[in-house]
């Protein structure tokens, strides 16, 4: 077979695909710019009005409170999240007594749907019957307590515990796999040099396994510029918009207000937004000899 029927042979098979993802990606958010454009209920006659739902986005307070939120969620997932989930990587690198069942503890929030762990984080967080409030009292510090989720100095830190806790392990997953590909001849010889635990962790277990590092990290970045269903189902953008998010504000102005323009202008921005900052990260945070 020549090269020119193989790619011709490669092509076909990858056809189908290419077709569905245009079907189910490329068209939609085509006609979700398009109506970016319009003034319109869903419903009647749409009327053009070029940039102007963009540039009333640019002075939406909601909707730039929403973008600092989320790049604030985005940091601390990458800082707590991944942070943990590369030490208990670290940890469990090496098989020890009990490491399978500590590996299957904690991954096992991840088999947990989110409207499972939101609800389930609204409950320790209430007032009166929470495990939070009764922990406080129990310390002695009882005048701590109070309703998280109703305080809007405690709402939107109290909504990111859920889905770090959530997600740990899976990142935690990951970056065990990587650190188990690394060779342990490279361990025992930085050992015979005379390198401690730290300085082999820093020096060869971190630039190793960078680029699934990186990778993590990403997947934090994007996880937190499209969150929704935390937010949704633990406080529906409340108290007084103070967890309020692009996809929410997005959800409530398209299905509430009924101002399918102005929504979907919100979907673009979120999706722009997210490739910007997405591809300044990896920009930033990848090595120049690489």
């Amino acid at each position: 077979m020549g090269i020119l029927a193989f790619r011709k042979s490669v092509l076909l098979f990858i056809l189908p695909s290419l077709l569905i993802y245009g079907l189910f990606f490329i068209v939609p958010f085509a006609e979700t710019f398009y109506y970016s454009f319009f003034d319109w209920n869903g419903i009647g006659e749409k009327t053009f009005l070029g940039l102007k739902n963009y540039m009333d986005l640019s002075r939406d307070p909601l909707f730039l409170n929403g973008f600092w939120r989320v790049l604030m969620w985005a940091l601390l997932a990458i800082i707590i999240k991944d942070g943990i989930a590369l030490v208990l990587a670290s940890v469990l690198r090496k098989p020890i007594k009990g490491s399978k069942w500590f590996t299957t503890l904690y991954f096992l929030p991840v088999v947990i749907s989110t409207a499972a762990i939101g609800l389930m984080f609204s409950l320790m967080y209430d007032k009166d019957i929470g495990l939070l409030n009764m922990f406080l009292k129990w310390i002695g510090l009882g005048e701590w307590s109070r309703s998280w989720l109703a305080d809007e100095h405690t709402a939107f830190f109290a909504v990111i515990a859920a889905p770090i806790w959530h997600t740990i392990g899976y990142f935690f997953i990951i970056l065990l796999a990587g650190m188990q590909n690394i060779p342990e001849d490279v361990y025992e010889a930085s050992t015979i040099d005379g390198a401690g635990a730290w300085t082999q962790f820093w020096r060869i277990t971190v630039p190793l396994i960078w680029p699934i590092l990186q990778i993590c990290m990403i997947l934090s970045i994007t996880g937190a510029m499209k969150s929704f269903d935390y937010v949704f189902i633990m406080t529906k953008g409340g108290p007084g918009n103070a967890t309020q998010v692009p996809a929410t504000y997005m959800y409530e102005t398209v299905f509430v207000g009924m101002k399918y323009g102005y929504g979907t202008a919100i979907a673009i921005s979120i999706f722009l937004f997210s490739l910007l900052v997405t591809m300044l990260f990896r920009t930033l945070t990848t090595p120049k000899d690489s």
